[in-house]
């Protein structure tokens, strides 16, 4: 039964990335949307991204990462019931962005310095957005107010803490003094620099090829019209046309679903809506994400399912601070 539904998964998939090259072949412009997804990468993503691809991979080698995982121990205990090394990869998440949070948890996986458990968990919260992308490029350049940028680096920041309480209660019958921190040292190696270079260069070209996907993808269905159904419908139903773009756009890439928000007429609810398509982050980001938490043999429908609830929470929060500062 299980190989047929494999068989099964299998003839789908193959069916449909056919029916897709077929719809890129025939259509002359779908190459400047690659080439647009390209230039997204290069521009934002690729010089954001790779220095902090380099510098984590630096310090993950490095003992002072053992001594600053030391002292959060105690909290993060406390907090998500994991080792202090969760408190690192949740430091670097929030700076750096996606998917700098995911990778971190799974090379301290690999080193063998997270559980299973504690890895799933850790997976569930060291996965936001950095502020540079949501004061800088969001709050500034799209919605051109810095406040409305801080807000959403705000909302983002109390959601991943929510998320990690949440799964804080993942396998609750493994006791916190179970999962304890435990000062391990981590394996250097004899040519760090060209192998911390190497790890970042592969690491941004992958993200460069899934954001240039799922770009591309997006443009397929808006141009063969998929999408235009959903938009009017949920158009109609909450009275901006703008606003429904945006939450089926932000389904598989935040970055083009904010940039049709930002278009949208201001009201109580831009901040809830920008705050949970940053938080779920797109199809893009979790197949980012996805792909190195499975290099760890990290289960991934937690993470999925912490997605979810991080959208929904940033939602909350987003209300609660449009209504109090807005």
């Amino acid at each position: 039964m299980t190989k047929k539904i494999n068989l099964f998964y299998e003839f789908v998939i193959f069916a449909f990335l056919t029916v897709f090259a077929g719809i890129i072949a025939l259509g002359g412009n779908f190459t400047c949307a690659t080439l647009d997804g390209i230039k997204l990468w290069v521009a934002c993503v690729l010089p954001a991204l790779f220095p902090y691809l380099f510098i984590t991979t630096i310090l993950s080698s490095l003992s002072i990462t053992a001594k600053f995982a030391k002292k959060l121990s105690p909290l993060t205990i406390f907090l998500f019931r994991t080792g202090g090394f969760t408190g690192y990869a949740f430091f670097i998440s929030l700076i750096s962005g996606y998917p700098l949070g995911a990778k971190t948890v799974s090379d301290l996986k690999k080193q063998n310095l997270l559980t299973d458990v504690e890895a799933v968990r850790a997976s569930a919260f060291c996965s936001t957005s950095s502020p540079m992308f949501l004061i800088g490029s969001v709050g500034n350049v799209m919605f051109r107010s810095n406040l409305f940028g801080i807000c959403l680096f705000l909302t983002h920041v109390l959601s991943a803490f929510g998320v990690g309480l949440i799964f804080s209660f993942y396998k609750k019958n493994l006791a916190p003094e179970k999962i304890i921190y435990t000062s391990n040292q981590n394996n250097r190696t004899d040519n760090l620099l060209y192998e911390s270079v190497y790890s970042a260069v592969i690491s941004v070209l992958v993200v460069g090829g899934i954001i240039t996907i799922f770009y591309l993808l997006t443009e397929v269905l808006i141009q063969l019209k998929i999408l235009s159904l959903p938009i009017d419908i949920l158009g109609k139903i909450i009275g901006d046309k703008s606003v429904a773009e945006c939450i089926v756009l932000g389904l598989f890439e935040c970055t083009r679903a904010l940039k049709s928000l930002a278009i949208s007429k201001f009201n109580a609810f831009t901040l809830p809506i920008a705050s949970a398509v940053c938080g779920f982050g797109g199809l893009s980001v979790i197949i980012q994400s996805i792909a190195y938490l499975k290099n760890a043999k990290i289960k991934t429908a937690p993470f999925i399912l912490a997605k979810i609830i991080s959208a929904v929470l940033n939602f909350i929060f987003g209300i609660i601070i449009s209504l109090i500062i807005f």
